[in-house]
């Protein structure tokens, strides 16, 4: 069965929903599953319509990113966080959802955020993550939220390593081209800039992708 993994969305619901056409279209009918890799509000305009549906898509399982992670220790009300929710685009989010602080978001969104997303999935020749994996902890369980979520650089085992293929987003691609190494593969195409969003697609002879699908 194939996997779908789709980068980051940034509140971008058209780009959104043209590459979840694309998935139905090139699945044509056959089991699949859909992963995203997480950070879907701030920056773009549409965070409400992309958060609706993935409340309303449970079939969709939802990684947590960095800035999902934002909204819930802004709507906390602690100072230091609505401060880097803002500076990170939260000013957009917020507009989306038709309030003027984080502490009145609706709690349809925050429950969803704070229940429903998941730090990995492993699948036993990959691991998806949004950011990146500390190579010397052996097991996921034991990752650190800070390396998974809001790694400075791509951190993932190296390829003579006996560890997992890593998928990840989280690290924007100026030129619009997912990133594929031997160890690696970042699939965040810095859609609300780029205008391209990205999906890898993984089945169970390889650990790299099999294929790549683009929607501009």
């Amino acid at each position: 069965m194939n996997t779908y993994a789709v980068g980051d969305i940034h509140g971008c619901f058209d780009g959104f929903r043209a590459i979840l056409d694309r998935i139905a279209s090139h699945a044509a009918g056959e089991p699949h599953r859909i992963l995203v890799l997480g950070d879907y509000i701030n920056i773009g305009p549409d965070s409400r319509k992309v958060l609706d549906h993935l409340i309303e898509t449970p079939a969709i399982t939802a990684l947590c990113g960095d800035h999902d992670m934002m909204l819930l220790a802004a709507a906390r009300g602690d100072a230091r966080s609505i401060w880097n929710f803002e500076y990170h685009g939260g000013g957009e989010t917020l507009r989306s959802l038709d309030v003027a602080k984080a502490a009145d978001i609706p709690a349809r969104y925050t429950d969803y955020l704070r229940q429903r997303l998941v730090r990995y999935v492993e699948d036993g020749q990959r691991v998806f993550v949004h950011a990146a994996i500390d190579p010397a902890v052996g097991e996921m369980a034991f990752q650190d939220d800070t390396t998974l979520l809001c790694a400075r650089k791509p951190v993932s085992p190296a390829p003579d390593r006996s560890a997992p293929f890593v998928v990840h987003g989280h690290f924007p691609q100026a030129d619009g081209l997912p990133e594929i190494l031997p160890h690696r593969c970042n699939l965040d195409t810095d859609g609300c800039h780029t205008g391209v969003f990205t999906c890898g697609i993984f089945d169970d002879a390889q650990a790299d992708p099999i294929d790549i699908l683009q929607v501009r």
